[in-house]
């Protein structure tokens, strides 16, 4: 069994990738799974095939494979989750020096992941299975985990487009079932958690085995081209007639049973790709200019300066 783990930001086309992937024969897509015990599961969010997390049979069996049934384990890696897997906690998950207790909470969550990867694998019958949790500090706790294949994507999208997205206050969560509104961010501060989590991505790409960074407007320009060079650069090349489902500029897509992420997740059938560029006159120009300033290292590397921005479509795909 094998993890591909997509790390980024959120609205930068991970569950977009993460379906992509999901969608190669013997490869699952999961979802967000650091959600699943906190938010999905205790809120009965609806699963990507559009029924409740409570009554679909896939989730169901993985939790009878993976705990005997969601009941118990549920609230304990719930209430595990904030006391071990935070950001703040990533330089003592980095060195390994932390308090008996905290290794202690830590093995234990750890140890329901590995279960809940396993049962995933078990009941899909896959052999590869597509995590798009996103979280560096996850990533950082699940790299702790003996023998566990875990191959590391990092999806990048022009921080200025992101900081656009987050700032918007009217998005409701497709998931739930109450219509709940998703979080914001203002763009400084979305720049700040940008800057941080990319510094993070890079030092975990160089410590990992198997790495690459995919950037959200490769992605929509050049689907086939850019997931191919994906997969052959965390070792993982694609079978022949794996990506059939990936043409020029869309995609064809059927259900799936990942959890959370975007409305992408609902939307079946052909799926055309454009650009998401209304950042360049929906953010504020004072608040690209911080937000620039505050990413300004990373843009360079990741070639967001200095080149003129693929303009020429416009729409979305996250």
């Amino acid at each position: 069994m094998t993890i591909l783990y997509i790390v980024g930001v959120g609205r930068s086309g991970s569950t977009l990738l993460e379906r992509v992937l999901g969608a190669q024969p013997g490869w699952v897509n999961a979802g967000e799974l650091n959600a699943l015990f906190s938010r999905v599961s205790r809120q009965d969010q609806r699963c990507g095939c559009g029924v409740p997390f409570s009554e679909c049979p896939f989730w169901t069996e993985v939790g009878q494979v993976a705990f005997g049934g969601w009941d118990e384990v549920t609230d304990e890696v719930a209430r595990l989750q904030p006391r071990v897997v935070r950001q703040r906690y990533v330089p003592r998950m980095m060195t390994g020096a932390m308090p008996a207790d905290a290794r202690r909470e830590l093995d234990t969550y750890l140890e329901r992941h590995d279960r809940l990867y396993r049962a995933i694998a078990e009941v899909s019958g896959a052999e590869v299975v597509v995590d798009a949790s996103k979280s560096t500090a996850q990533l950082f706790a699940l790299r702790r985990i003996e023998g566990l294949d875990l191959r590391v994507l990092n999806l990048v999208r022009d921080p200025r487009g992101v900081a656009s997205s987050w700032s918007k206050s009217d998005i409701r969560k497709p998931q739930s079932q109450d219509g709940e509104a998703m979080g914001t961010y203002s763009p400084h501060r979305l720049a700040v958690l940008w800057a941080a989590l990319q510094a993070e991505s890079s030092v975990l790409g160089s410590a990992a085995t198997h790495a690459t960074r995919v950037r959200y407007e490769d992605l929509v320009a050049s689907p086939r081209t850019t997931v191919e060079r994906a997969l052959r650069e965390v070792g993982l090349p694609p079978a022949p007639g794996a990506l059939d489902h990936v043409g020029a500029s869309s995609v064809e897509l059927g259900p799936s049973h990942g959890v959370a992420g975007s409305r992408t997740r609902f939307v079946h059938g052909r799926i055309d790709l454009r650009l998401d560029d209304a950042w360049h006159t929906a953010l504020p120009p004072v608040s690209q200019r911080v937000v620039t300033a505050i990413t300004l290292p990373q843009l360079l590397t990741h070639g967001y300066v200095g080149r003129t921005p693929a303009r020429t479509r416009t729409g979305a795909a996250r």
